[in-house]
């Protein structure tokens, strides 16, 4: 206890120093002819309030962006959606595909100076089976796959207690993890935050409050100094970040910007450096320009359907599922939502970007089989034969949290299906509200849209699995069998058939869900800004970014 305390204190001084300097922003002169640097703040603005910056819990995209910058995982997505090495130096896998061993980097250090070890990313894994699936969403990551992890997380047990988890720190460099049957695609997986390292003496388990305090030691290129979700994100340059002299930022502010337009008005004006969450007409105003960032990613935006609620029986019903499907003409969203080259049609649910069979996964599926067509007179009759019509209409809302964009998309749905007889009210929540209340299925109809959690067609179709899901609203027994068989599927052409087929009965057979568009990630940064790193999850890291004098 004395140690520990002893670290703290230290770490303390080590953050008031750091803030003190940060607050130093022009050049001084000792009277010897030196000077010191001048401190450089790089500040960008995130689209909603981020959940709280436990690994194993926050997983959207606005936590993601404060979390890619402080810590550093085993593994990273590279710009071309490759898998990019971090904290692993070199891994090699059995012959019967089931023990990887992974030797880390010797570099690797917290930001309280202290040696990251092989036992701080196994404690982060196996906190994260014990959260269970309904705090640590991204638990199955881990659950599904890993030898005798299923049971320790529906128990939600103590690590203590998961005396034969295949999990293993086998010393101080050198991770063991063993898999109930062969995946051709774990080390994918292991880019997720349920895969992080975290130090025992502050994370404590079940529990998430200890991230709220913004001294706790990261090991990425930052450590916050301040954690303000309403407002700010504070970081600062973790000296101790085993690529620490990459790192040409001292100061890195995250402001909270729920409003797209905000968020222009503070980049025109100059409050911020890069928006990341702007309204897709920026494509137009800011055509040929620096400023302007579009970059290809693997997301795509859909419907979601309630297809199991007992209050609206409607959408039980497979026909009324299809003709909801069947009003859609997406050409229209994307004219709507102004935005050119940057959005596309999307006729599946697994968006462009991923290896299929010969060609795009996406691609070569729409080219033999197109899961959904745009046809209001057919959606007219398969809803006559399901019983509706003038005289019965069917009453829906469609639920999705408040922004620019999405308010036009719901806007040219909500009349589209009017055109077929369906009347739909418009329904906006808070962002956080509006995730918690649609993971547990409070919704009829809700806005839906996923960026790869990792670089395999899986990432997309395992979300419809019953076990991935804290209130059942799509998918059933049959599609579980089918996601279930491709896992354990080493052959990968005959797995990629597998996925397609299951894809074909998720969207075509079944029309449990109504896919909309793929689209691009969108930014606005500062002129003269370089180094900012993109990939295909609709992220960036800012670890090494450099900005014009």
């Amino acid at each position: 206890m004395k140690n520990t305390l002893k670290k703290i204190s230290l770490f303390a001084l080590i953050l008031v120093m750091g803030l003190s300097l940060v607050a130093c922003t022009g050049d001084t002169d000792d009277g010897e002819g030196s000077e010191t640097p001048e401190k450089v703040t790089f500040t960008y603005a995130i689209g909603g309030e981020p959940d709280v910056l436990d690994p194993a819990v926050g997983a959207d995209s606005v936590t993601s962006a404060i979390q890619n910058q402080i810590f550093f995982p085993l593994f990273s997505i590279g710009a071309d959606g490759s898998l990019v090495y971090d904290a692993v130096e070199s891994y090699t896998v059995s012959d019967d595909g089931l023990v990887y061993t992974f030797t880390l980097i010797e570099d690797n250090f917290w930001s309280d100076g202290e040696k990251v070890t092989a036992e701080d990313y196994v404690f982060g894994m196996k906190r994260s089976v014990g959260m269970g699936a309904a705090d640590s969403y991204y638990s199955y990551f881990i659950t599904d796959y890993v030898k005798n992890a299923k049971a320790y997380g529906e128990a939600m047990a103590d690590i203590a207690d998961m005396v034969d988890i295949g999990i293993e720190a086998v010393d101080e460099r050198t991770i063991v993890i063993t898999l109930e049957k062969p995946t051709v695609y774990f080390v994918n997986l292991m880019t997720a935050g349920v895969f992080y390292p975290l130090r025992s003496e502050f994370a404590t388990e079940h529990n998430s409050d200890w991230s709220l305090d913004a001294t706790v030691p990261t090991n990425g290129p930052f450590q916050t100094t301040k954690i303000d979700s309403a407002e700010e994100y504070v970081m600062v340059k973790n000296e101790f970040f085993t690529k620490a002299d990459e790192v040409k930022i001292d100061t890195l502010v995250a402001k909270v910007m729920p409003d797209m337009d905000a968020q222009l008005l503070a980049f025109q004006n100059g409050e911020i450096d890069m928006a990341t969450s702007v309204n897709t007409d920026v494509t137009s105003i800011y055509a040929g320009k620096e400023e302007l960032v579009v970059t290809e990613s693997v997301i795509n935006y859909y419907c979601m359907i309630n297809a199991y609620s007992e209050s609206i029986p409607a959408l039980q019903d497979v026909n009324v599922r299809k003709a909801l499907q069947m009003a859609i003409n997406r050409e229209d969203i994307i004219l709507a939502l102004d935005a050119g080259d940057a959005f596309y049609p999307l006729y599946g649910y697994v968006p462009v970007g991923f290896a299929g069979l010969e060609g795009d996964f996406r691609e070569e599926q729409d080219a033999s089989n197109v899961l959904v067509k745009t046809d209001p007179e057919a959606a007219k009759a398969l809803l006559a034969e399901a019983g509706y019509d003038e005289s019965n209409p069917i009453q829906l809302t469609y639920y999705y949290n408040q922004n620019a964009m999405h308010d036009t998309v719901a806007q040219v749905i909500q009349q589209q299906w009017a055109e077929i007889g369906v009347e739909v009210t418009l329904k906006t929540g808070e962002i956080r509200t509006f995730f918690d209340e649609r993971s547990n299925g409070l919704f009829d109809l809700a806005r839906g849209a996923m960026s790869a959690d990792y670089m395999d067609v899986s990432t997309f179709l395992d979300m419809a699995t019953s076990w991935n899901q804290a209130g059942v609203s799509w998918g059933d027994a049959t599609y579980d069998e089918m996601i279930l068989a491709t896992q354990g599927e080493t052959d990968p052409a005959t797995r990629l058939q597998m996925l397609h087929d299951a894809e074909t009965y998720l969207v075509q057979e079944q029309a449990y869900t109504i896919p909309l568009f793929g689209y691009a990630s969108i930014y606005l940064v500062k002129p003269g800004t370089t180094n900012i790193l993109y990939n295909p999850q609709g992220s960036y890291n800012l670890a090494y970014i450099e900005v014009a004098e």
